[in-house]
């Protein structure tokens, strides 16, 4: 056992040494790396390189050799290693779909699926009909036609991925179809094994059991589809109790592994089962976090599986002249199948020219599923002496090989569709435009722009938005260089931001449109301090004074602070009877929020309620936080507080909170504090508080209320 351990350990070695290389050439070429590990598994594989044998012990059939007796030619160690490679490629799939949008093009999905199966079913058949003259209910005419069926999702989902177009109408579109493709054809692979054993045992054909078995694949799917996305929320709840995010990932890649395993043990396939899993903690918000924890198994297995793919191609196939010609055919076909199968009913459901063609595009390829299918109609039907014909008369009857000259044939055409889809797809997603005559959003769905004087500024506050939302305790997907579209996810709260140059676009829920405008404000007035802040050090004089002066220390947090209590963020919980004063009397600013920290203090430990007042202070001198209607929520981000902290003070005379003579004065005044270095709601108090003031009924029973009791129960 060792020996085949360390065996296996060396070609897993070879396989990411090399596929690392051909992906990095085929990129320097403008050629998806995808395409760079296929044929990097072609040439490793047991046909070409991999079979020379070499002059070491326990090499002497060569690095690869082909495994005679068995369908699959390399070791099936390996092989079940690189299967692993496509359940993590699907799970992130579907980690990285829009749910929402998913759902919203889940109709067109079904519906350019069907296409693709039904059109690329007849145009396999035809080949198996018109060009070598069998009958339609031959079970190699039907072989051919459930072959031109299957959609390697995973070789399409690299490049929509690659190109941040998983999200996009038609990436969603191509990711739901090629779901419906795989179900459908492991439905209609079950009827043509039914057909097949009727032929060949001369018995008769149990459309019952072909019935049940349809229902079946329908309802596991959907029903786990329904579950999965139903208990959504309570597992992402269960993972967040591990807090570290390797475990999170781990954990979330074990459920994956088990609905797969459930999923190929009920008759589907392992992928749908890990694409399922993933579509449903997509909707989640440690879907992110996931994402990124499962980047080393990503660069890991992914690349395997494609090399293994390349491997089982016999390129020696290629020499039978038959072969080659009726290959390349049933290739043809089966391109044109899908093309039009699956465009045309595109461009009937709001689809234009150019995104019908890139949902036609990103359907060409077939590379492991044929695999699969094509193994699973060798071993069905290789009793028939008749459909028997290449067959090795030197192996048992019971070795599962199929006509070699038919199975050279189904080998052809996913290898001409994987090296010929990458390319095809990667130039119509680099089409600048639309795909879809007319945006299809939620009735609640809205759109928030603003534009910077410069794309340098437009970075900054990016960073700073990216900051304040992290310390709100949202997440979001990978930043990096080249990526303008970055998702943010908390709990059921979902929004995206656009980086367009200097421009921001964000698309939202209506309701999450003035927690973005608070942040998109909140980050410019940090960024503002920061900027006089920095100016101010520059001086030459208060620079000597940082550098070689005695600074005072900062004060140190009392040993019984108190921590901060994330799931106080709700109103009923921040503002209750004790935190609010009423009458309240100040002449200035400056006393009103000396008095409200002092009272303040009196409720909640604070830090340095002097530091506090200095902060709170500061932000207003950059810019005033009057709401207007006599309302002003005063707030800082400050050192001085160990949690979130918030008072409230009805004042029936008014307090000036600005110098500014023209402002009116302010009979609601709501202070609130936040943690510097702490995960805090703050954004989120500061704009639902704001929407609650915003009703002139609620600021009415406010002002009019002569005891605190009265006061919080606007709130309650």
């Amino acid at each position: 056992m060792s020996q085949q351990i360390a065996f296996l350990a060396i070609q897993i070695g070879i396989i990411l040494l090399v596929a690392r290389l051909f992906g990095i050439l085929f990129t320097k070429i403008k050629v998806p790396p995808v395409m760079g590990e296929l044929m990097a598994g072609i040439l490793l594989g047991p046909y070409c390189l991999g079979g020379i044998g070499l002059p070491l012990h326990g090499f002497e059939n060569g690095l690869f050799p082909l495994v005679k007796g068995s369908v699959i030619p390399v070791d099936p160690k390996l092989y079940s290693m690189a299967t692993m490679g496509s359940i993590v490629l699907l799970f992130i799939s579907g980690l990285e779909t829009d749910v929402r949008t998913f759902f919203r093009y889940s109709i067109v999905g079904t519906i350019v699926g069907i296409g693709g199966i039904v059109c690329s079913f007849l145009c396999g058949a035809a080949v198996g009909v018109w060009v070598l003259d069998w009958t339609f209910m031959d079970p190699r005419t039907l072989f051919l036609g459930i072959l031109c069926t299957a959609t390697s999702v995973g070789i399409s989902a690299r490049i929509l991925s690659e190109h941040q177009f998983m999200d996009a109408p038609e990436g969603v579109t191509i990711m739901a179809a090629a779901v419906i493709d795989d179900v459908l054809g492991i439905v209609c692979l079950a009827i043509v094994a039914g057909i097949a054993r009727v032929e060949l045992t001369g018995g008769t054909m149990d459309w019952g059991h072909i019935g049940l078995i349809t229902v079946k694949s329908f309802a596991i799917w959907l029903g786990a589809s329904a579950a999965g996305l139903l208990f959504s929320r309570h597992i992402a709840d269960m993972l967040k109790w591990f807090r570290r995010s390797v475990i999170i990932s781990s954990l979330a890649f074990g459920m994956a592994l088990l609905v797969a395993g459930f999923f190929e043990q009920a008759g589907l396939a392992m992928i749908i089962g890990a694409f399922v899993m993933g579509l449903s903690l997509s909707k989640t918000d440690i879907a992110f976090k996931i994402r990124a924890g499962l980047e080393p198994l990503n660069a890991f297995f992914v690349p395997l599986f494609f090399v293994v793919m390349g491997m089982l191609v016999d390129i020696r196939v290629m020499k039978d002249p038959w072969v080659l010609k009726i290959g390349l055919i049933f290739t043809l076909m089966a391109i044109i199948g899908k093309i039009v199968g699956c465009a045309l009913p595109a461009f009937t459901m709001n689809f234009n020219g150019l995104g019908a063609f890139r949902i036609g595009i990103g359907m060409i390829p077939r590379c492991e599923v044929v695999l699969i299918i094509a193994g699973i109609a060798a071993t069905t039907m290789m009793k028939n002496p008749a459909l028997a014909q290449g067959m090795d008369a030197t192996l048992p009857m019971e070795v599962p090989i199929f006509d070699s000259r038919l199975f050279g044939i189904a080998i052809i055409m996913p290898l001409i569709t994987a090296l010929l889809a990458p390319p095809l797809l990667k130039m119509v997603l680099s089409i600048k435009g639309k795909g879809v005559r007319h945006e299809t959003k939620g009735k609640n769905d809205c759109v928030t722009t603003f534009s910077f004087h410069t794309e340098g500024i437009a970075n900054f506050v990016l960073q700073e938005i990216i900051t304040l939302l992290e310390n709100e305790g949202f997440m979001h997907s990978s930043i990096s260089k080249g990526i303008r579209l970055i998702h943010f996810r908390k709990e059921d709260s979902i929004f995206s931001l656009r980086v367009d140059g200097r421009t921001f676009v964000f698309n939202s829920d209506v309701s999450m449109v003035p927690l973005i405008k608070t942040t998109l404000y909140e980050s410019v007035i940090e960024l503002h301090q920061s900027l006089s802040e920095l100016q101010q050090l520059t001086k030459p004089e208060t620079l000597r004074s940082e550098l070689y002066g005695t600074a005072k220390a900062p004060t140190a947090p009392p040993p019984d602070a108190v921590p901060p209590d994330t799931a106080a963020s709700s109103l009923e919980k921040l503002i209750r009877p004790e935190t609010i004063l009423v009458n309240f009397k100040a002449a200035t600013m400056e006393e009103a929020i000396h008095s409200m920290i002092h009272a303040m203090e009196r409720q909640t430990p604070l830090r340095n309620p002097e530091q506090c007042a200095l902060d709170v202070l500061d932000r207003e001198q950059v810019a005033s936080t009057y709401q207007g209607f006599g309302i002003s929520l005063p707030h800082a981000r400050t050192d001085g507080v160990g949690q979130l902290s918030v008072l409230m003070a009805i004042s029936p005379e008014g307090v000036p909170m600005s110098d500014d003579a023209q402002q009116e004065k302010s009979h609601i005044i709501i202070l609130s504090l936040t943690p510097k270095d702490q995960a805090e709601p703050y954004l989120h108090f500061i704009t639902t508080i704001a929407g609650v003031l915003q009703q002139p009924d609620k600021r009415d029973i406010l002002l009019h209320a002569t005891t605190a009791k009265e006061a919080a129960a606007v709130f309650h």
